[in-house]
């Protein structure tokens, strides 16, 4: 099982900004940015917090993974204080994410007047929302990209591995059909890794959500 500490402090900081200035001043792990970024986004501005999120801009740009350039922008408003041009809508990024990676084809819808998205998996079962029409502004269709993010990612992840012997071991196997089974087996038994596995997926999951987002005009305030 994952056993992310760094993660778990930043979620009990909540939105506490003393908690998450406490958080955010050690070192952000480079594959915890968009979280460490969305953590700060949510609490109230502090002159700690702007230092930080100048750090984090820096951090971000150097990294420059989809949807960092997004974040930049965001923690560019926080720090200057000046506003977006991007529409503001209480979407999980988290939620969006999973929509995002949902089969190559499928069409999950997100309602921009509340944020809610409704997985495609609903639709196909006619249970979706009362109200909803595909034709109406407030609805957003969100198309899966099926698992070629999440590869990509895995990829990306086996590079970052300073254990040539591991990264060895996880390139096997990311090979041929199966894949996703045989990497997961594989990462399984190097609990270090797997915890970092975890959270690098989940920072990657979050921009491309907040990348789709800036895509189609809007920005979450969640």
């Amino acid at each position: 099982m994952s056993r992310d500490l760094w993660l778990k402090q930043l979620r009990i900081a909540g939105a506490d900004t003393r908690a998450v200035e406490g958080v955010l001043s050690e070192d952000v792990p480079v594959d915890g940015l968009q979280h460490a970024g969305s953590a700060l986004l949510r609490v109230e501005r502090s002159t700690v917090l702007v230092g930080i999120a100048r750090r984090l801009i820096e951090a971000l740009a150097e990294r420059d993974w989809t949807g960092d350039a997004g974040l930049i922008a965001e923690l560019e408003h926080y720090a200057d204080q000046t506003a977006s041009d991007l529409i503001q809508v209480p979407v999980e990024l988290d939620e969006l994410g999973d929509a995002l990676e949902q089969s190559a084809g499928s069409e999950s819808y997100l309602d921009v007047a509340d944020g809610a998205v409704w997985p495609a998996q609903l639709f196909d079962v006619d249970q979706g929302p009362g109200d909803f029409d595909p034709a109406a502004d407030r609805w957003l269709v969100v198309a899966g990209l099926g698992s070629k993010p999440v590869y990509e990612a895995m990829q990306r992840f086996v590079v970052s591995i300073e254990n040539r012997d591991i990264a060895s071991r996880l390139t096997d196997a990311l090979a041929g059909r199966g894949a996703f089974r045989r990497f997961q087996t594989e990462l399984s038994r190097y609990e270090g890794e797997y915890t970092r596995w975890h959270r690098f997926r989940d920072d990657a999951r979050l921009g491309q959500a907040r990348a789709w987002l800036a895509d189609h005009g809007y920005q979450s305030n969640r």
